[in-house]
């Protein structure tokens, strides 16, 4: 696959309320990356936010799996069809050598022939997890972690409806952080090392400052 060497694609899944979206952000403003989520659906000229949700999470069960495959061929029902508009949207700017962090829409195993693909799971603890909801929804302990439930088993049964491994499964992703043991901004920082030394071009960039900053000396 010819992309160029500096491509950067970083495929994050996560627990709700570990985060995971502030990392995003972090590492986005480090890198200076566009952060896809639902806005994604703005590119495909989608603008209703409740009939989306309605769309992603209206059927909790998991009889798609009987009905649908992976990503690799999906049905023709409402939510796979939107899937798929999402999926060929990511496959279509990893194509042009765009570089960009997606969080979920199944995009470690859509863009998994993409060198410059880097795939993280973040979690965390319910004790770093439900304050955070509490705060950010003005909801109180119960209300969040019924929230949290709820949420984090829409995400499961979307992954998993599409993507022939499991959603949270270690062995999937290149690296797995909890992220109440650095706090989002630290565990942002651990990301950003580990990014560097994963990316030929941003590892040639470092060598480069430090041998200018020799110099300078």
């Amino acid at each position: 696959m010819n992309t160029p060497s500096d491509q950067i694609i970083l495929a994050i899944d996560r627990e709700f309320g570990s985060g995971g979206r502030e990392i995003a952000d972090l590492l986005g403003a480090h890198f200076n990356l566009p952060v896809y989520e639902k806005n994604i659906l703005q590119n495909l000229g989608i603008r209703s936010q409740e009939d989306v949700e309605d769309l992603y999470y209206r059927d909790e069960s998991p009889r798609w799996k009987l009905a649908s495959r992976t990503v690799k061929g999906l049905t023709n029902s409402n939510e796979a069809a939107l899937a798929a508009m999402e999926f060929d949207f990511l496959r279509q700017m990893a194509a042009e050598g765009k570089s960009f962090i997606i969080l979920g829409h199944c995009a470690e195993e859509v863009l998994s022939e993409h060198p410059g693909l880097i795939t993280l799971f973040v979690s965390a603890n319910e004790e770093f997890k439900i304050p955070r909801i509490m705060k950010e929804n003005g909801i109180d302990e119960e209300q969040a972690f019924a929230k949290m439930k709820r949420h984090n088993r829409k995400r499961k049964i979307y992954h998993n409806s599409y993507c022939e491994h499991k959603w949270g499964d270690a062995r999937n992703y290149d690296l797995t952080i909890r992220s109440d043991k650095l706090g989002t901004e630290g565990s942002a920082r651990f990301l950003i090392a580990y990014i560097h030394e994963r990316i030929p071009a941003l590892q040639k960039e470092q060598g480069e400052s430090a041998d200018s900053g020799s110099s300078a000396k």
